[in-house]
């Protein structure tokens, strides 16, 4: 099913832009004739977006008392990448992982979830941050100031909100008990049966892990973020520098703007790593802007390449030898 959809999705793509694709020796003479200095530069950053993702695990790992080493953390991101990449809806399959491994590593199921939610939470923060900053270069002087007024003001706000001072409502997470004489009245002790108990450990989990994403101390926020942020900022710079080593006449504005159409078509999950529609997507944007059909071919394939297939290709094996080291069971023993 997965690879119908991912055929289905190029051959739409292909169909849409066929009149727009360069041949494919126009494509090769593209690659021979690019500036292989910007080409290094574009595989230093993709290696350090990379790492800054391993970063951004590590430190919320760290925040809830867990402990992995650089290259297990470097390895665990690779196989998320790969696993969120080489399936439909892999996230959900990424997240799984990331759960068994963090519990290998000294987390309890509720604090596991916390760490992927948070790095999800951060990573989508991190691309709504580019976005927003991309906007602002098109603004005036005083709009400029408009904006930071706006921003001045609403940071008092955010800070109380982090800190609970606005809207706490301790406790939002467990039921009301019910009262004496109310509606439901059993006649006797009723052991709960599967389900129920199933539901209400679910529950339980879901109570914990929101505790646990409130209570994240706020230098773990700033470090976890912070990463996440470079992160998505050496991704970009990956692809600007593709754009570069095949001297695309683009300005910088327009390419930070086909990378977020990009970023946006990929959160599509009906094929694996939005293969063909980012594809797609990124060559559309970058032809609309004036590139050069055969050049923005050669940047979009190779950026795709250094961001997602390489990757993937690298962290499937990762996959395969770690998948028996993060077994349900290995937590905390007040996990069991």
């Amino acid at each position: 099913m997965g690879f119908a959809l991912t055929l289905a999705a190029v051959t739409v793509a292909f169909v849409l832009l066929r009149r727009s694709l360069p041949d494919a020796g126009t494509v090769l003479r593209s690659l021979v004739d690019a500036q292989w200095w910007w080409l290094a530069v574009a595989v230093a950053v993709q290696a350090g977006s990379v790492l800054m993702y391993a970063v951004q695990q590590r430190r919320l790992l760290a925040a809830y008392g867990g402990a992995m080493s650089r290259l297990k953390a470097v390895g665990v991101s690779l196989a998320r990448t790969a696993l969120s990449t080489a399936m439909p809806a892999g996230g959900p399959v990424s997240t799984a992982f990331a759960v068994r491994q963090f519990r290998a590593h000294g987390l309890t199921s509720a604090h596991a979830l916390a760490t992927t939610a948070l790095a999800s939470v951060q990573a989508s923060a991190a691309i709504v941050l580019v976005y927003l900053a991309w906007c602002l270069t098109g603004l005036s002087t005083g709009e400029l100031v408009r904006v930071a007024a706006v921003a001045a003001l609403l940071c008092p706000v955010a800070v109380l909100a982090r800190r609970g001072w606005l809207g706490r409502r301790p406790g939002w997470w467990r039921a009301a008990p019910c009262p004496p004489g109310g509606p439901v009245q059993p006649a006797g002790p009723q052991p709960p049966g599967p389900l129920h108990r199933g539901a209400r450990a679910m529950l339980r989990l879901g109570a914990d892990t929101s505790r646990a994403c409130w209570a994240l101390p706020g230098s773990y926020w700033l470090t976890a973020g912070g990463a996440a942020v470079a992160r998505r900022l050496f991704d970009l710079v990956c692809f600007v520098a593709a754009a570069h080593a095949f001297r695309l006449d683009t300005a910088t504005s327009a390419l930070v703007g086909a990378y977020l159409t990009g970023q946006l078509i990929r959160q599509i999950p009906l094929v694996a790593g939005g293969a063909g529609l980012v594809e797609a997507g990124l060559l559309a944007a970058l032809i609309t802007s004036g590139a050069d059909p055969a050049a923005a071919a050669a940047a979009v394939l190779t950026y795709r390449l250094l961001s997602c297939w390489l990757i993937a290709l690298a962290g499937l094996p990762v996959v395969i030898a770690l998948g028996a080291a993060g077994r349900p069971g290995t937590g905390r023993a007040s996990d069991r």
